[in-house]
This record gives C-alpha cells, structure tokens and sequence, in this order.
C-alpha cells in the first residue's frame, strides 16, 4: 500500500491492477521447438524458457521492448489424462489462451475483492498459488506468485496476476532480447470478444 499525505488527510493506495504482464499463445502439444521457429521467422528474437515446476509445460519468450512479453507455452504431452487434464488450460485450443497483469502486491485477490465493493463488476479472484520454473540457459530457479480469477469465469476472460517472488529480470531477461528484426516494441492493447458481453 502507498500512503499519500493530502493536507490534513492521509490517502492509502492500492498498488495498479492494470499493469500488463505477459500474453500467453498456446502451441500443440511437443511442438515448441516449431513454435520458436515460426515466430523467428515472423522476426521475433525468442529466448529459451524453461519448463514449469509441475512438469506439464514448457516455454519460450519474446520480450518486448516495453516489458511486456509473449510466452509461447506448450504441454509437453497431450493434455488428456491425470494430472496435466486438471490443468487450467487443459481444455483451451492452440492459439492466443490467457493473460496476465503484473501483481504489484501480495494480496491483490483482497484488493479486487475490496474495490468489488464500489464496482460491482462481479469479478473475483481466487488466493494467489506460488509457482515457478528453472530456467532453460542457466538453470537458475525463478519463483512467482500467480492469483486466478474464480473458476465461473473461465480462463482468459479475465487477467490473472503474476508476482514475482525472485528478480523479474531473470523472469524476463529483456536487456539483450528485446530488439526484433521486425522491429517491434510492444503490445498496443488486448482486444477482448464476448458473444454476449451483458450477461
């Protein structure tokens, strides 16, 4: 929380909730070898990732030069039995699947919670789960804290949050990546459908 003094009175802030992370694009299952290749060709510089704590799911990241970045994610087998079929994305088709906002606080489920108050947007969130993965070039362990929406609102509809609990830099390493033969900087917006967006 940020507290700001106001003449005589003092104002608390939640730390922002609109800050874009990561976009997640989902290849077939094994494929991530292919998925580098074609977005290298697309003019993207892609950066080895590294595969997630559970085992499931592997990755690769273009990072972009204003911090944003696209992970190319993969199941390492086809999704359909124990315990990868229980996975969040399990069922999602290849292609765009998810996103995520970058959590700037331990409790950002209780800060939405809190400003559902005034909103009634009737979004909510569920306790934030730690994660991680070893990176592919040097091994090291990287460690993050990711907060879901509630299951009734599907997966992609809303953004989850990632918080990271080790360096960003090494979730992220964009110093020597972020310069695209395509000459791409950044994600522009987040364009969201809805069949029936009052509902």
């Amino acid at each position: 929380m940020t507290r700001l003094k106001s003449g005589y009175t003092t104002i608390t802030m939640a730390p922002p909730t609109n800050v874009l992370d990561h976009i997640i694009h989902l290849s077939p299952p094994g494929k991530l070898s292919e998925a580098v290749a074609h977005w290298e060709q697309l003019g993207f510089e892609v950066i080895p990732g590294g595969t997630h704590a559970d085992g499931l799911t592997s990755n690769a990241l273009v990072a972009l030069a204003d911090g944003v970045y696209i992970e190319l994610i993969v199941f390492e087998n086809p999704p359909t039995e124990p315990p990868a079929s229980d996975h969040w994305w399990a069922k999602k088709q290849p292609g765009w699947i998810d996103w995520a906002c970058l959590g700037l606080e331990d409790h950002v489920d209780r800060t939405i919670a809190g400003r559902e108050k005034n909103v009634n947007s009737g979004a909510e969130y569920q306790v934030g789960k730690e994660g991680g993965r070893k990176r592919a070039s040097d091994g090291k362990e990287l460690m993050w804290r990711v907060t879901f929406p509630d299951l009734k609102h599907g997966r992609g509809t809303l953004p989850f949050f990632c918080q990271d609990l080790t360096p960003r830099d090494l979730r992220v390493p964009t110093a020597d990546a972020s310069t695209h033969t395509n000459t791409a900087l950044g994600i522009a917006y987040v364009h969201l459908a809805a069949l029936n967006p009052m509902n």
